[in-house]
């Protein structure tokens, strides 16, 4: 790398013209004296040639006892450019400030990414990061990567290994997460499975245990669906956990009522936009009021990097919070809306019930005599009425008069 250039700028350097024929002689005994120049340039019978802080007076003073020309046309460097604005003191000391500033901000950290982490939210991960003391704006030389690596993995228990690596202003934190072990089915008790609700047997699928129903049976809440005795060799039934899943059609009814008054938003198309930055860890205020001045409002809130031309990212970040002002109107609905609505709401309450609509029958009755609708609607689903409930031998002794039970 060529040092020279940023040399010769911070201590700054002369320009001189010289006719062609001058400059033989000035080269010549400069070259005797020892004295240095650079940048030579031929042009139009003229050179031109570059001399350090060091060296332009001696090359002024060499010209002058030659007799030959040798003229200064320029100055460059940053000294000269302090002696330009000298007059200026806001624009040197906002510069020297400016770089104080630049300087010290590369002890605190202004990114981190996080990687290796898909059940865990990033979000959770920042906010564990933030309790060991490690979020934007902390001091990096107070950060211990190994204690704070262990501090992560005590408040994030869903993490197996956390590795927290300093890249200059940048923390990468990567992060592998725990495997969970699968729970443990319980071998202490017995358990028979039930059903849940009333139904039409469609499907029985017995992890373990003995069906007591098959499809199309008929059967009433709490009925035996599963026994929790298996036989076993031998011809002898043993007691077990029964589990499984055992899918009915089940009847399901709804009511919906929809006021045919409600309350509604009209907005007013009036706006108001709130402002704040964020240096590091410090906030700066760009309005006086964190609320608008609407009784009524919506909020649309937006987070944005500010780089420098365009690019050069730095630790700032701008806030923006959009007021939408509204106010609260009375408004009569059609019933057709109101259907509408009601329909929307049955969809909502079977999605809930996670299950399979086999049928599905509706009666919507305008009442507006009372003010609302009401939407009737009869739904045969498909769901899993399995319900595992305690078996206690002890309490039922008749089971050993119906099987001979295998004892160990």
């Amino acid at each position: 790398m060529n040092l020279y250039k940023p040399i010769h700028f911070c201590f700054g350097e002369y320009v001189f013209e010289s006719d062609a024929a001058s400059f033989v002689r000035l080269s010549s005994e400069a070259a005797k004296r020892r004295i240095h120049f650079w940048g030579t340039e031929l042009s139009e019978g003229s050179v031109r040639f570059k001399a350090s802080l060091f060296s332009a007076e001696e090359i002024a003073s060499l010209s002058s006892e030659l007799g030959v020309k040798a003229e200064l046309i320029s100055k460059k460097g940053f000294p000269f450019f302090f002696s330009r604005y000298r007059k200026r003191f806001g624009l040197i000391a906002g510069l020297f400030i400016g770089m104080f500033l630049m300087l010290y901000s590369q002890l605190f950290v202004w990114k981190i990414t996080v990687s290796g982490n898909s059940a865990v939210s990033t979000h959770e991960i920042e906010q564990a990061l933030s309790e060991c003391g490690i979020e934007v704006g902390s001091y990096i030389p107070g950060i211990n990567v190994e204690r704070d690596s262990n501090k992560l993995l005590l408040t994030c228990r869903d993490l197996s290994s956390a590795a927290i690596n300093v890249n200059g202003t940048h923390i990468s934190v990567i992060v592998l997460e725990r495997t969970h072990t699968p729970e443990l089915d319980d071998a202490t008790g017995f358990y028979n499975v039930v059903a849940s609700r009333d139904g039409i047997i469609l499907d029985i699928d017995a992890a373990d245990g003995t069906p007591e129903v098959s499809e199309g049976d008929v059967v009433y809440e709490g009925e035996l669906l599963i026994n929790s005795f298996v036989i076993g060799n031998y011809g002898t039934f043993r007691p077990t956990h029964a589990r499984g899943a055992v899918y009915a059609a089940v009847k399901e009814r709804f009511s919906i009522e929809i006021p045919l008054n409600r309350i509604s938003k009209h907005y007013t198309g009036n706006t108001e936009t709130k402002r704040k930055l964020k240096l590091l860890a410090w906030e700066i205020p760009l309005f006086f009021s964190e609320s608008p001045s609407f009784e009524y409002f919506d909020s649309l809130a937006t987070e944005k990097s500010i780089k420098l031309f365009g690019f050069i990212e730095l630790p700032l970040k701008q806030y923006k919070v959009v007021y939408s002002e509204y106010i609260l109107t009375e408004q009569t609905i059609e019933e057709s809306v109101a259907e509408r609505l009601a329909l929307e709401e049955l969809d909502a309450l079977l999605a809930e019930l996670d299950c399979e609509v086999l049928s599905l029958n509706t009666e919507f009755d305008s009442k507006k005599e009372n003010g609302f609708c009401l939407l009737k609607a009869e739904a045969v689903l498909k769901m899993n009425i399995a319900k595992e409930v305690v078996f206690d031998i002890k309490s039922n002794q008749t089971i050993f008069e119906r099987f001979p039970i295998a004892r160990e």
